[in-house]
């Protein structure tokens, strides 16, 4: 018997687990943070939306704000809350995105609670809080998300008021995410792929209502500062220079964690297809994914969020009313297991969860998992509790797991570091109680500028990087320039001697020119320092004829 939509039961405390898991993932702001910020206090202080850079010290450079209302969402929150407030918007999108998510999976499974939760947990648990951070992308995956849950509901009732949500969600995201645009028309293709083959076959399926959403959807992302500019900005903001430097354009690795859960949901989707008779949607959504995820990091994130629910399709009719029918002692020592985890993280108090080593986050996962399980697959009528084993009953369980958990959130949340803290803050400080802004013109490296730039210092680059590409800017191909200057394709002296800069900030993370500066006689360091989280090491360097 399938389990009523909308009523979570103990599964829903998974999903609560899960919740925790993405507080514990995220403890500070993104790098790329910084410019957003200066880009939403830009547009709020002066009331325009800029189509010329403003930031750095280049002049004329052609420009496209393409998140500017993330931006301005962001900036406000900021100025008026803080960075603890906007880390908090940052959690309660992700939780809205779990959320989501598993509504999609209860409407697809035909509302078995007990897949929707396992998938929302290890989807939206374990995976989405390495991508849920204070970027653009919680706004745009959210959207594509409910696009997809309103699609189902489309093909599935056939309520066309469904359909005619989408274009005004089209509005709303080519407004704070206009590179993640085109996805938007991308996600819809499957179904009306769907439509047009089984019109094909003589199956009646109505195809103009997805064709004229398409439309809609196109046309309403004319609604934007920028118009057609816009819409295509995703085609001018790549290039080989960009995927070959920055780390989440590369292409899917089993290096890493995001690449190990591509292959395994990858292969386990493969294996749903192959036995299960699935819409034909979910096979080109799914596979369309899938080949965008091999092509860089950061689509991986697009394929487990919007790809895998089919899974709970194809497990629809999996329940799991006799799997935990065992012995209760069974259960004693991987209950016992879970309370190690508090005194590892006293002990490792001046660590983050996301610089754990990748072993200890597996146990540390897998063990609370276990033990949640236990506790949520509880049945009333079962025999899964041995009532003479009073610390297996099932309100004293509760209590110990919600006790146990409250102290390890307590102590991750009170102990580990400063999750707002900046590594660039003390050589800005520096450079601030030395000179006025407006009086210094700085180098930096691609990840650094924003941070400078956000204390109204101006720079020679930052995290923006299709703004410094000549298709873009029309002026120059700077983000080319600093690519050779990074990998000494480029002589530095004679980068140098092209810019009067009046300092230059190099740190670890510029890995050759900082050893190169550091051991030439023509430049002399005026201020150092180590990253407060010990990652690296920072210097600010001036020619020997400028004055400290």
């Amino acid at each position: 018997m399938q389990e009523k939509i909308g009523t979570l039961g103990y599964n829903g405390l998974i999903i609560m687990l899960a919740c925790g898991l993405i507080i514990l993932k995220i403890w500070r702001l993104d790098t790329d943070i910084w410019f957003l910020l200066n880009c939403g206090r830009y547009v709020v202080e002066t009331g325009t939306i800029p189509n010329v850079e403003f930031a750095t010290m280049h002049e004329g450079l052609h420009y496209v704000m393409q998140q500017w209302l993330t931006a301005v969402i962001f900036w406000k929150i900021y100025s008026n809350f803080g960075a603890d407030a906007l880390i908090t918007f940052a959690w309660a999108v992700g939780f809205i995105l779990m959320f989501v998510y598993f509504k999609l999976c209860m409407y697809v499974s035909g509302g078995n609670k007990t897949i929707s939760a396992m998938l929302s947990f290890f989807i939206c648990g374990i995976i989405a809080p390495h991508f849920i951070v204070t970027r653009p992308w919680i706004f745009s995956t959210l959207i594509l998300l409910i696009e997809i849950f309103l699609l189902e509901k489309y093909f599935v009732e056939r309520k066309i008021w469904t359909l005619g949500v989408l274009p005004i969600l089209s509005a709303i995201f080519i407004n704070v995410h206009a590179a993640m645009f085109p996805m938007m028309i991308i996600v819809l293709l499957p179904y009306i792929a769907e439509s047009l083959i089984l019109n094909f076959k003589k199956i009646s399926t109505p195809f103009l209502p997805p064709v004229l959403t398409a439309l809609g959807i196109f046309f309403a992302g004319f609604l934007n500062p920028y118009g057609l500019e816009a819409i295509t900005y995703v085609f001018r903001s790549t290039s080989p220079e960009i995927r070959h430097i920055i780390v989440e354009m590369h292409p899917v690795s089993v290096s890493r964690m995001s690449g190990i859960f591509f292959f395994i949901f990858s292969g386990a989707l493969t294996v749903a297809f192959s036995k299960k008779n699935l819409p034909l949607r979910y096979f080109f959504l799914t596979f369309g994914l899938m080949i965008l995820g091999f092509y860089s990091l950061r689509n991986v994130f697009l394929f487990l969020v919007l790809g895998t629910f089919p899974l709970a399709c194809a497990a629809k009719n999996l329940h799991f009313d006799n799997i935990f029918n065992v012995k209760p002692k069974l259960f004693i020592p991987l209950f016992l297991l879970c309370i190690p985890e508090i005194f590892f993280v006293w002990n490792k108090a001046q660590d983050s969860i996301y610089e754990m080593h990748l072993p200890i986050k597996i146990i540390l996962g897998v063990t609370i998992f276990f033990l949640f399980c236990f506790i949520f697959f509880y049945r009333k009528e079962g025999k899964l509790f041995d009532e003479g084993i009073f610390i297996l009953r099932r309100k004293p369980l509760i209590a110990l797991a919600t006790l146990q958990m409250v102290i390890f959130l307590s102590i991750s949340f009170f102990m580990l570091p400063n999750k707002k803290y900046d590594i660039y803050n003390p050589a800005a400080e520096f450079l601030l109680s030395k000179y006025r802004a407006e009086d210094i013109i700085l180098w930096t490296g691609y990840n650094s500028g924003g941070y400078f730039e956000f204390c109204k210092i101006k720079c020679y680059i930052d995290p923006r990087a299709e703004t410094f590409l000549l298709s873009n800017n029309h002026q120059k191909d700077i983000f080319n320039e600093y690519k050779e200057l990074f990998y000494g394709n480029l002589d530095y002296k004679e980068f140098f001697s092209r810019y009067n800069f009046t300092h230059i900030y190099v740190s670890t993370e510029d890995k050759l020119l900082y050893l190169l500066l550091s051991n030439d006689e023509n430049y002399r360091v005026i201020f150092e320092y180590d990253f407060p989280d010990d990652s690296g090491h920072g210097r600010i360097f001036v020619p020997v004829n400028k004055n400290d």
